[in-house]
């Protein structure tokens, strides 16, 4: 039986249970001596690419996603943050070295943060601040599945940019938990909400199995963002966190 996400870890302890995914979100509005400590935290691949952003904002948001990232991994392998190292899988998607067997994403956008966190299966995540500088349904048409499609454009106009986001977590939260990258079509499966609960129900069309193996649910991250997690799992328990920078002194 799934339970509705819930808003109950108060301490970053590392302590998980087998079939509990926690989801930790942040704000990283810190101060810039606060960035520049924290990138005593990054190892050199990551500064290297921090270096290539040429927008101040881009680079503190990599800057603190990944330190975040890097804090919340350290509490559940019980090691410094600057301990923690990872490795490339064949689709590019980071992993954690060595036989830990806990599984991650991160995920940020303006003004946001997102870790997913858990044991031996896939999980993705994905967070989005709502814009309304684009056409939801010309994008839903051009990369969302029909019944997709059909969903939104029947959604009050008024709603149709939060709903396309709601859409969006879900879809690129899966995408990332599969690990295949664009390799996936996103037109290849869809998602839709269910009445009342934070549940998505799956219905991939080249997969008929994984609509059954995976589960999807949308997450309460605050007000103007939308975000999604995927698991890889039928029976476990979603519990989800806030964690601030006030915190990082003692990393």
């Amino acid at each position: 039986m799934k339970s509705e996400p819930r808003t109950d870890l108060t301490q970053l302890d590392g302590v998980l249970a087998d079939n509990e995914v926690h989801v930790w979100h942040t704000n990283p509005a810190v101060s810039e001596n606060t960035v520049r400590a924290l990138t005593g935290l990054l190892d050199s691949g990551e500064l290297d690419r921090a270096s290539r952003f040429k927008f101040p904002d881009i680079y503190r948001q990599f800057v603190l996603s990944h330190a975040f990232l890097r804090i919340v991994l350290s509490r559940y392998l019980q090691i410094e943050a600057r301990d923690v190292h990872f490795q490339t899988s064949s689709h590019g998607k980071p992993e954690l070295q060595g036989s830990s067997g806990l599984r991650f994403n991160l995920s940020h956008t303006e003004s946001a943060a997102v870790v997913a966190i858990t044991r031996a299966r896939r999980v993705g995540v994905d967070v989005e601040r709502i814009r309304e500088d684009l056409e939801p349904v010309e994008l839903a048409d051009r990369f969302f599945s029909p019944q997709e499609s059909q969903w939104l454009r029947s959604r009050p106009a008024a709603l149709r940019y939060s709903a396309f986001f709601e859409c969006w977590t879900a879809k690129e939260a899966y995408i990332k938990a599969c690990g295949e990258g664009l390799s996936r079509p996103l037109a290849s499966f869809g998602v839709s909400p269910e009445s009342g609960t934070a549940k998505l129900r799956l219905e991939s069309y080249d997969h008929a199995e994984d609509s059954k193996r995976w589960s999807l649910w949308q997450l309460d991250l605050g007000q103007g963002l939308r975000g999604a997690v995927a698991v890889e799992a039928e029976n476990f328990v979603v519990r989800l966190g806030h964690w601030s920078f006030a915190e990082a002194d003692n990393v």
